[in-house]
Order: C-alpha cells, then structure tokens, then sequence
C-alpha cells in the first residue's frame, strides 16, 4: 500500500505541477515563434501578458466570489476565465496599437 501512496504523492506533486508548468512555458515560446514567424518582429511581451491573464483571473475570481455569482458546485474561475481572456486580449491590443506598431513600421533591426 505505501507503494501506491508514494506514486499517489509522486502524480501529485512532481508530476502534474511540472506537466502544468512546462505546457504554460510551451505555450508561451510557441507565441513567441509564431509572432515572429509571421511579423518578422520580435515581440518578448508573451510572458507579461501572460501574467496579466493570470492576474485578471485571480481579480475576476475574487469580484464575483465577493459578489456572490457562482456556478454551484464549479469553481468560480471557471465563470472568470472568459472576462479574463477578453481583458488580456483588449490588453494586447492596445499595446500593439501604442507601443508595438510605431517599431514594425519602423523596420527595427532584430535585437
């Protein structure tokens, strides 16, 4: 029996939380290839983004969790991913319009 805990123990805490890491790393570079691959511009804004999306999860969580609005026995975020993505996505685009589109249309050298 201990050795079925210590596999149990082993999938939870080594082996799920490295999988769950090393996909978000993945999905991350991926972004940042195929921006590149497509734009021929280096934009290194993926992982700022990507903690923007994280963080208005965690803020939506806690204001409908505050509010009250759930999904019964789901989690909350389930309800805050949705208003999440659609703030990170309005996010990228205004940084894209301000920031990002003044060095494209310059024809910035690759660092």
């Amino acid at each position: 029996m201990d050795l079925v805990n210590a596999f149990i123990v082993l999938l939870n805490y080594i082996f799920i939380p490295a999988l769950s890491y090393g996909s978000q790393l993945a999905l991350g570079a991926l972004g940042v290839s195929f921006i590149y691959a497509i734009l021929r511009f280096a934009n290194f804004s993926h992982g700022d983004l990507m903690s923007f999306g994280a963080m208005m999860t965690i803020l939506f969580t806690w204001l409908l969790q505050s509010y009250g609005i759930s999904l019964g026995f789901l989690p909350t975020a389930i309800l805050a991913l949705p208003l999440a993505i659609i703030a990170t996505i309005l996010f990228s685009l205004i940084t894209d319009r301000f920031v990002f589109r003044h060095y494209r249309t310059k024809k910035s050298t690759p660092v």
